[in-house]
């Protein structure tokens, strides 16, 4: 539909705070703006995140052996002209990793399960803005 295409390219992703914000900022404008068309802003879209761990399976000596990242996210859709809320939501991601020996492969596998649960994040987010504008 070209009206709701129309807009999902005048919508502004804020700036979200921290490395994982700034991936998520940049897989939503991706997923919004796919050209990167100049458009006139009429929404501004404001987007909290925030992530902790969960150890999971623990070895004899009580270190992990599997983490949950969970990242959660919060989020507000403005009209610019006059400041209404006009959609808001909280969304959640959890991936798992393996927590092993070597701490760079923990890491790698850590930053990987982040980017999946942002991708997801990312994705659930759009889905929601395109329903919102479709209605």
């Amino acid at each position: 539909n070209l009206q709701v295409s129309e807009d999902l390219l005048s919508i502004s992703v804020k700036n979200i705070k921290d490395r994982p914000g700034q991936i998520l900022k940049n897989s939503l404008i991706n997923k919004l703006n796919p050209e990167g068309q100049r458009t006139i802003k009429k929404y501004n879209l404001i987007v909290e995140l925030s992530e902790s761990k969960t150890e999971l399976g623990i070895r004899k000596d009580m270190s992990a052996t599997r983490t949950d990242l969970e990242i959660s996210v919060k989020y507000i859709l403005r009209d610019i002209e006059n400041s209404n809320i006009l959609l808001e939501g909280n969304k959640k991601s959890v991936s798992s990793y393996d927590v092993v020996e070597s701490v760079y492969a923990t890491l790698v596998a850590e930053k990987e399960a982040r980017k999946n649960g942002i991708n997801v994040l990312s994705d659930d987010i759009f889905t929601d803005l395109a329903i919102f504008f479709k209605k």
